[in-house]
């Protein structure tokens, strides 16, 4: 078994791009970044694929990332980002690496990585979200949900 701090299910998602500190007046920016980038991408289908690490084996984060939708999950990540940055807003250049995290502070070096979650789902939609990461468990708060375009079965 990995011994650490495993993330809530409620706090599970994915990260097209993270901000930082973004003053309330700028939001409405944000928001209509958001809205430009999704209207150019349809729903799609995508399924939890492998599980991987960041950091240190005594110390990582342990996530599981996505093996169908993968090119749709780059796709929308890329043009949020461009038209975040369109807009003026500051991004880090890190690699885009569509993941949900399950686990911070693994120890994966002397556990047994539990089996990948196997599940499908449909992405329709992208959240803008606030985030509060003082405390000792991260809050968020949705500020606006926007859809992507086409239905899939």
């Amino acid at each position: 078994m990995v011994r650490g701090r495993y993330v809530g299910p409620d706090l599970f998602h994915v990260t097209l791009a993270f901000l930082g500190e973004v003053p309330g007046s700028r939001v409405a920016e944000v928001v209509e970044a958001v809205r430009e980038a999704c209207g150019r991408h349809e729903a799609f289908v995508t399924s939890l694929g492998s599980l991987g690490t960041f950091g240190r084996a005594s110390s990582a984060v342990l996530w599981q990332g996505f093996d169908r939708g993968r090119e749709a999950w780059d796709a929308l990540a890329r043009d949020v980002r461009g038209e975040l940055c369109a807009a003026g807003f500051w991004l880090d250049d890190k690699g885009f690496l569509p993941h949900v995290t399950l686990m911070h502070r693994a120890d994966v070096a002397h556990g047994v990585l539990p089996m990948p979650c196997v599940d499908r789902g449909v992405v329709d939609s992208v959240t803008v979200f606030s985030s509060d990461l003082s405390g000792d468990r991260p809050r968020y708060e949705a500020l606006e949900r926007v859809s992507l375009g086409g239905v899939v079965d």
